[in-house]
């Protein structure tokens, strides 16, 4: 596995991470029994990406990403003071589709400078484009 395939599968591993501990941080607050029907099911969804890139990493004998305790707190908290006072499903949609386009910009930002990955790293990063922008569009009918 080149390099450039390592960072763009440790990449996507954690955009889909980020995506899991958002909607993990996001449900407690959720009151509609669709929109949290709906948030489960997109974690789901973002686990068996991470999953899915974490066994080509393990066949490959190379380290997957690791969410630091810092920068998992940091989200957690960005979360939290983003729905300090307003927890409608508007509100919450708001704050997930604009996570979702930080990990959209992050993972094009990702993709142009390793251009040499090529194969299943680069066939799995634009699978989590498309789906990221697919969710973004199922968020708007919640705003």
């Amino acid at each position: 596995m080149k390099g450039d395939d390592a960072a763009l599968f440790r990449e996507i591993q954690k955009s889909a991470q980020k995506g899991m501990r958002v909607i993990e941080t996001v449900l407690p607050k959720v009151a509609d029994e669709s929109f949290s029907l709906y948030l489960n099911g997109k974690e789901l969804q973002y686990s068996q990406i991470n999953d899915r890139v974490r066994q080509e990493m393990l066949k490959e004998k190379q380290e997957g990403y690791r969410t630091g305790a810092v920068a998992e707190l940091t989200l957690k908290g960005s979360v939290h003071a983003g729905t300090l006072f307003d927890t409608s499903v508007s509100r919450l949609a708001r704050l997930m589709i604009r996570e979702s386009n930080r990990e959209l910009t992050d993972m094009w930002r990702t993709m142009n400078h390793h251009e040499n990955a090529g194969g299943l790293s680069r066939q799995l990063a634009e699978e989590f484009l498309d789906f990221e922008q697919k969710t973004i569009t199922e968020l708007k009918k919640y705003l």
